[in-house]
């Protein structure tokens, strides 16, 4: 029986995943020979409904294993582990198809260490949360010490060691250290290390409390060196922000966290703890998004002043977003939008201003709906069992 469960929860995570994807993507396929910015409008909310679905879709299937199958611990994290490799597959169809270029190889290379790294940090959580006495006491703080502990480790270089013993990260080539190097010198902005991810998309990532500097290999592909430098300085001036911008930046984490009292919470409060949750969990990501555009302003100024030839930072940031199918205009979004941030660099688009793009797909909403009745079926089991 428990084999059965298993088998029918990776067969539906990817059968679903696949199914919904296919569905949702309906309308890019009618965009083939437009303009990359109305492409990337109707394909960017469907991505990143597969995205929020290489979590939402497991957590849906340990949920429902533990509602209709109570008492069989750990049955539902079993059913979690397969749910994740049976979504990322299912996903597979999905990456391919916006991005031929990507080779098979590449992709599965990169969703599993995805679907790797998604799974440690789930499982931590997940774990901590399972181990939660049903009242607060001194066990649920060591518990929740253990927990943040495990993140700042994580936050603090974890997942780059983790990353370099995965094959993701390696030692950045000369050209991009000569340009790192070169760049920093002229910003008068110090960094430890420079690295090259293994992605097949154009990025470039500044990992504040290291002070280390991530490119991947597609953006040294399709960028020429001023263009990378420009990328670079960008993320040089993140370097810079204050300890209480740092700090504030944190805020993202009380998305996921505070699930991690559910258990007394639901004992405590009943229903209302898991309004409380889900308050906490809605109101975090808009707050980091206002904190985040800020920063993200402050830094597009500083590589606009830093760069040598005038334009180059916006004829950067319209190759990567181009490149990677980013709207040019997001709703929702932790950054300004692309022709915003175009025109704050003193350039004017040789595009119109688009529509801007959904922030999720009719797929994304459905599981996550699915999921938040599943919890309100959990917590109330929980409720009428402590009675």
């Amino acid at each position: 029986m428990k084999i059965l469960i298993l088998i029918g929860s990776a067969l539906f995570s990817a059968g679903a995943t696949f199914i919904t994807n296919r569905l949702a993507l309906r309308p890019w396929r009618r965009s083939r020979g437009q303009h990359w910015s109305e492409k990337a409008r109707l394909s960017f909310p469907v991505r990143q409904a597969a995205t929020s679905n290489l979590l939402i879709v497991p957590g849906n299937v340990m949920l429902a294993v533990s509602l209709l199958w109570p008492g069989t611990s750990p049955l539902w994290v079993f059913a979690g582990m397969v749910s994740v490799v049976g979504t990322g597959a299912g996903t597979l169809a999905l990456d391919h198809e916006i991005f031929p270029r990507i080779s098979g190889q590449d992709l599965l290379r990169q969703s599993a260490i995805g679907a790797l790294q998604r799974f440690l940090l789930l499982f931590v959580l997940l774990g901590g949360a399972a181990s939660m006495p049903d009242e607060f006491g001194w066990a649920t703080w060591m518990i929740a010490g253990a927990v943040i502990g495990i993140g700042f480790l994580w936050s603090g270089g974890g997942w780059i060691w983790t990353g370099r013993k995965l094959g993701l990260f390696r030692p950045a080539p000369e050209r991009l250290r000569r340009i790192a190097t070169e760049t920093s010198a002229r910003m008068s902005i110090p960094f430890r290390d420079v690295l090259l991810m293994r992605v097949s998309f154009a990025q470039g990532i500044a990992i504040v409390e290291t002070r280390t500097l991530l490119f991947t290999e597609r953006l040294l592909e399709v960028c020429p060196d001023n263009e990378v430098a420009a990328i670079c300085a960008h993320e040089l001036a993140h370097l810079t922000e204050s300890r209480v911008a740092r700090y504030t930046r944190s805020v993202q984490l009380l998305t996921f966290l505070p699930w991690l009292f559910f258990n007394p919470l639901i004992h405590l409060w009943g229903m209302i703890g898991l309004f409380a949750l889900c308050g906490v969990s809605l109101s975090a990501p808009r707050i980091y998004r206002m904190i985040s555009r800020k920063l993200e302003s402050r830094a597009d100024e500083m590589a606009k002043g830093s760069e040598v030839d005038a334009g180059t930072y916006a004829s950067a940031l319209t190759r990567l977003y181009a490149d990677n199918l980013v709207p040019a205009v997001i709703t929702r979004t932790t950054h300004p939008d692309l022709y915003d941030r175009i025109l704050a660099a003193g350039v004017t688009p040789d595009f119109a201003r688009p529509v801007a793009a959904k922030a999720m797909a009719w797929n994304g909403t459905m599981f996550a709906m699915v999921f938040g009745g599943l919890i309100a079926a959990l917590a109330l089991r929980m409720i009428l069992a402590a009675k």
